[in-house]
């Protein structure tokens, strides 16, 4: 099967959607919304990041994840991508929960067992149930993966057209307003009812939601004339992605959440819905035009991206709370723990690089002479 180009644009896309996550949850630290740990003073001002970054981020990972994934079936059967995924997936998730997860509880402020030493909490929190936490996108992502991996043999024979006619079907204003439809009738009127729990044997609304932007994904991949579509209409999703951010803004920094009456709620739920697909749209097209090439820092940072997804969030979390301890949890810190945990981030993440280039090629060897030292002298 032919080999097509990598597509260097979904590699951009990545390396800056989980690249954000950092800003993101630093900013939770300090904006209104109750988090693990919270600055003593609430800005909401600090809440435009979340207005900004959250309504697209993990929809677009799960669109570029379902990309990638179809992209996979030029050189792997659907059987080889689901074991892989799962190499890939099932082993960071389980290391995360089980050792990079429990310090963040630990020093939270919803500790349920403060008392306790760390080792103990942690014999605690193994007993008493595992926490994804942050964790929560590579469980989703696995189980997407292997329910496409599923269905998709099955729609490959049944509807062989299936992605010409939807790439057909997002043409000229569908491309807005059957999205956009769909993500408000969510928004209206499942979210209401279920929330977003982030738990994964109850979360209806999460997985509607993140499934269908990751089958959209696999569906739209090859598709030329998807993404002839977005590129023609990028400065419409652009303007309106603005226009929609604006409008947000403006009625969370004018009026308290508490506040909202019910058809202000209803009214932003559309607007967020607005400005979530048209910002996926105008950021797909705009990098596809940008990263034409590829670029050795998004190449490099490509490579290790997931490494800081996995720990980023911890490392934050312990940052802040030295931070609280000696009385710097506030506004001025933003800055600091965004750099400090970045930079963290790249350590660890090299670390394992080298590791992995120096250490593991010795480990045969270590083996087979492990192995000789054992053997009986003849």
């Amino acid at each position: 099967m032919e080999q097509r180009e990598r597509r260097h644009d979904i590699d951009l896309l990545r390396v800056l959607s989980f690249g954000t996550l950092i800003i993101y949850h630093t900013s939770l630290l300090y904006g209104t919304k109750t988090w693990l740990l919270n600055s003593e003073e609430d800005i909401r001002l600090i809440d435009l990041i979340a207005v900004g970054s959250h309504p697209w981020r993990m929809s677009l990972l799960f669109f570029l994840s379902g990309l990638v994934t179809s992209s996979l079936l030029d050189r792997k059967s659907v059987g080889e991508i689901r074991r892989s995924r799962t190499r890939q997936l099932l082993l960071p998730l389980f290391v995360g929960v089980l050792l990079i997860v429990p310090p963040q509880i630990y020093l939270s402020q919803f500790n349920p067992l403060p008392e306790l030493s760390y080792w103990e909490f942690w014999k605690a929190y193994v007993i008493s149930g595992l926490r994804l936490e942050h964790m929560w996108f590579l469980a989703y992502l696995w189980i997407y993966i292997f329910v496409w991996s599923l269905v998709w043999p099955r729609l490959a024979r049944h509807w062989p057209g299936l992605s010409g006619a939807f790439a057909s079907f997002l043409k000229g204003a569908n491309l807005f307003v059957a999205p956009i439809v769909y993500l408000s009738i969510l928004r209206l009127w499942l979210y209401p009812i279920v929330g977003e729990t982030l738990v994964i044997t109850n979360d209806p609304y999460a997985h509607i939601l993140y499934f269908s932007m990751f089958m959209a994904g696999s569906l739209l991949m090859n598709e030329q004339s998807f993404w002839r579509e977005i590129d023609r209409q990028r400065w419409m999703s652009c303007a309106l992605a603005v226009l929609s951010f604006l409008a947000l803004a403006t009625v969370v920094v004018a009026i308290p959440r508490e506040q909202w009456p019910d058809a202000l709620v209803a009214v932003m739920r559309v607007v967020r819905s607005i400005f979530q697909w048209c910002a996926i749209i105008a950021l797909l097209a705009f990098a596809r035009r940008i990263a034409t090439r590829p670029n050795r820092v998004v190449a490099h940072l490509n490579k290790s991206i997931l490494t800081y997804y996995i720990v980023h969030q911890t490392i934050i979390i312990i940052l802040a709370h030295f931070a609280a301890v000696f009385g710097f949890l506030d506004v001025s810190s933003f800055v600091p723990i965004v750099l400090a945990t970045a930079l963290v981030c790249i350590m660890i993440a090299e670390t394992k690089r080298l590791s992995a280039v120096y250490l593991w090629p010795l480990a045969p060897r270590l083996t087979a002479f492990r192995r000789a030292e054992r053997a009986p002298v003849s």
